[in-house]
């Protein structure tokens, strides 16, 4: 099935909303549903938030579409400076990828486009971002693309912390080189 990444439009949001609920629980409701994940994902993630991120110049919103159908968004944030690496001030504040379409190679293109857009943008290729502590799948295939942690932060919701891993890119990162 051909694949295409193009920068996302306000028509997408409410696909995005969709999606990005659909990728959230999954990657945080791993025991269940519960009041403050509903609460959080159903007042984050609506149309109204995706229409105003398509609209915000200081973010590029990217999106992965099959067969005319979205099956991944990556979300660039501009001028957002690392905490722990003040240099990188490109953030790639969101990459989700629906479950059915994980392993083909999509994410790995997401984190190329993104990296052009920061050197297209910015100058520099070099992006950093954050990773739930306990989704291994995601860490292992940041770590596969030349990215490593550099600290951490917690995630605040619903009085609950969940700790968050920054991964900044490697000296010899791949996405660097490939670029």
């Amino acid at each position: 099935m051909p694949l295409a990444i193009r920068q996302a439009k306000a028509d997408d949001a409410m696909n995005l909303a969709a999606l990005a609920i659909q990728v959230w629980l999954h990657t945080y409701a791993t025991t269940g549903i519960r009041k403050a994940l509903a609460e959080y994902v159903l007042s984050e993630y609506t149309q109204a938030h995706f229409l105003e991120r398509t609209a915000d110049p200081a973010h590029l919103l990217l999106v992965a579409e099959a067969d005319n159908h979205l099956v991944g968004y990556a979300d660039l944030a501009f001028a957002s400076p690392c905490a722990t690496a003040p240099a990188l001030r490109t953030e790639l504040a969101t990459l989700y990828i629906q479950e059915h379409f994980t392993g083909r190679g999509i994410g790995g293109r997401f984190l190329e486009a993104c990296a052009s857009e920061a050197r297209r943008r910015c100058g520099d290729p070099g992006f950093w971002l954050s990773v739930y502590h306990l989704n291994a799948r995601a860490i292992a295939f940041y770590r596969k693309h030349g990215f490593e942690a550099h600290g951490s932060f917690f995630f605040d919701f619903g009085g609950e912390r969940h700790e968050n891993f920054i991964l900044i890119p490697t000296s010899d990162s791949s996405l660097e080189n490939s670029i």
